[in-house]
């Protein structure tokens, strides 16, 4: 009983240092793998968004674009719709630390290796089922189009998911590497491995437009067109799987597939996965929905999808980065029964994410016009592409900060081993979002783009105070560490960076004029908005500030052998 403690002895204060120095030290090794996958996944995704852009760029603000689009993002909703993409795969890696802790690869290869062949039998059965609907699903998403239209976009769609199936089956191989280096807290690979996909994608595109022009109509593509398209595309992805699965080799895992439904341990896995298999399967169900209703707009899905991709790259830098740090670590804290050391660990984990994602949701939402003029090229760099996408991000910014809070108690639940949880809350937010998005069919233009990304965000919000609260009626109350006064630090940090970067942004971009204005205005706005929240949080010594110092010292300090092996 607390009451009736003895007097704190002389060795208690050195014990209470060696642990305090013991939680610095694990916020610093923490920053420093978030740092780590930060810095990697900036590079995938701003090579993705220079892939969307250049998805507008050479197919335009037209159905045969969004065709393109729709059919090429089959194979990751599909994945991620069906076996839960990255959620089915983490929660391998619980399962692995206990072995790589034991030291005992061979169990680490019969468990991983088991888990492949059962995603990849799952995906067998799975992938006629995109052939077969996905044709359905463009012909409903082309009720507004005319008939010729329709009928044209259905046809081009049936040829290109062909073509794109087998990416399903890359897709899979690259979760379960990533899984098996996460377990390792090897980060920097996986993180950036999918650049090489993005690059990749861009090399056809610009191919394809030295080849056949940018003036494709859908109604008129040329055979070879199409399977340039299709095929190199899927070559793409091929190239990332490949490079995956050497990463796990490298990791000291050699991936093969094994017959997982023989093994108990994979049995458990799946089992305990099943869940997180729904809570994909209603995300993917959404992103669906919302496609297909921009597709009223022609260009409406390469806008909206230009959007998303900023949305993702704010998360993949700020919420993703710590997630995946966080997940070994807390289930290690888990099966120590140390519920003391998982809040604190939680609470530094959320602070760093929405360190980086608040600010960057308000950069968003101030930022949103001249951020699309900056990124629209070719055919999209009009009026009615530029507003569609500004549009869209806008609507979209909010969505960033609680992504990041639902992400980061997602895997903070799958360290305990709870996967009922999220699915919960995921239910929640499929019902808040197809709700909404039922109301687009109400306004016409732009609006249309508006209301989808509003239904997300708010959806998404919803969700995450949901399964927050939920996790946190589970931690106890005794920590050191609190979350408010940080959120209001950063609050305040955005807030007095929005003005001076919109009037950066805005200044540049007239004086220069397009198209150069744009991109050097909003590359100009990003600094300054960087800068002036760095300097409102080291006014206040956050601590954020040190534990991101304190990764980097960390990085710096690690053997090179440990670095060359990460990457």
């Amino acid at each position: 009983m607390r009451g009736t403690a003895p007097a704190p002895e002389q060795g208690a204060a050195p014990a209470t240092e060696r642990r305090a120095a013991g939680a610095a030290a694990q916020s610093a090794a923490a920053a420093g793998d978030s740092i780590t996958v930060a810095a990697w996944t900036i590079v995938s995704r701003v090579t993705g968004v220079a892939k969307f852009a250049c998805i507008g760029a050479v197919l335009g603000p037209t159905f045969f674009g969004n065709t393109y689009q729709f059919t090429n993002s089959l194979p990751n909703l599909v994945y991620y719709g069906f076996l839960a993409g990255s959620l089915f795969s983490s929660l391998l890696v619980p399962a692995l630390v206990r072995h790589i802790d034991a030291g005992d690869h061979a169990a680490s290869r019969r468990v991983a290796g088991g888990f492949l062949g059962m995603t990849l039998v799952a995906l067998v059965v799975i992938a006629p089922v995109a052939i077969l609907l996905g044709p359905l699903v463009l012909r409903f998403a082309a009720l507004s189009a005319a008939p010729a239209v329709a009928a044209a976009q259905e046809e081009t769609g049936r040829l290109l998911i062909i073509m794109f199936v087998p990416q399903i089956f890359c897709y899979g191989l690259v979760g379960t590497a990533t899984a098996v280096m996460n377990s390792r807290q090897r980060f920097a690979l996986a993180a950036g491995a999918p650049a090489v996909e993005n690059l990749g994608t861009i090399a056809v595109l610009v191919l394809t437009a030295v080849i056949y022009g940018t003036g494709t109509g859908l109604t008129d593509v040329p055979p070879g067109e199409l399977l340039l398209l299709g095929l190199g595309s899927t070559a793409a992805v091929a190239v990332h799987a490949a490079l995956q699965w050497w990463g796990a080799r490298r990791a000291g895992v050699l991936l093969a597939p094994r017959p997982g439904w023989r093994d108990p341990e994979v049995r458990v896995v799946v089992r305990r996965a099943l869940p997180s298999l729904a809570q994909a399967g209603l995300l993917a169900l959404q992103v669906l929905t919302l496609l297909v209703v921009a597709n009223r707009l022609p260009g409406g899905v390469v806008a909206f999808q230009i959007a998303l991709n900023f949305y993702y790259l704010a998360i993949a830098v700020g919420a993703m980065p710590v997630a995946l740090s966080l997940l070994p670590r807390l289930a290690r804290m888990h099966e120590a029964g140390d519920v003391v050391a998982f809040r604190d660990t939680l609470v530094r984990g959320l602070a760093l994410g929405f360190f980086i994602t608040i600010p960057a949701a308000v950069g968003y939402f101030v930022l949103a016009v001249p951020l699309a003029h900056a990124v629209s090229f070719g055919r999209m760099d009009g009026a009615a592409g530029t507003t569609m996408v500004a549009a869209s991000l806008a609507a979209l910014s909010v969505a960033v900060v609680g992504q990041t809070a639902f992400l980061i108690a997602t895997y903070a639940s799958y360290a305990r081993k709870d996967t009922r949880s999220p699915l919960i809350s995921m239910l929640l937010q499929a019902a808040v979002c197809l709700g909404l998005v039922s109301t687009a069919l109400l306004v016409h233009g732009w609006a249309v783009l508006v209301v989808l990304g509003v239904a997300l965000s708010v959806a998404v919000s919803a969700a995450a105070c949901h399964l927050t609260v939920h996790v946190w009626r589970g931690l106890s109350q005794g920590g050191s560490q609190r979350l408010a006064p940080s959120l209001g630090k950063f609050l305040v940090g955005a807030v007095l960076m929005a003005g001076p970067a919109w009037l950066t942004a805005t200044a540049i971009g007239d004086w220069l004029g397009p198209p150069l204005g744009a991109r050097v205005g909003i590359a100009a706005a990003a600094a300054v908005g960087i800068l002036i929240f760095l300097a409102v949080q080291a006014a206040w010594h956050a601590p954020e500030l040190g534990w991101l110092a304190g990764g980097l010292g960390h990085l710096r300090g690690r053997p090179r052998s440990e670095a060359v092996a990460d990457g």
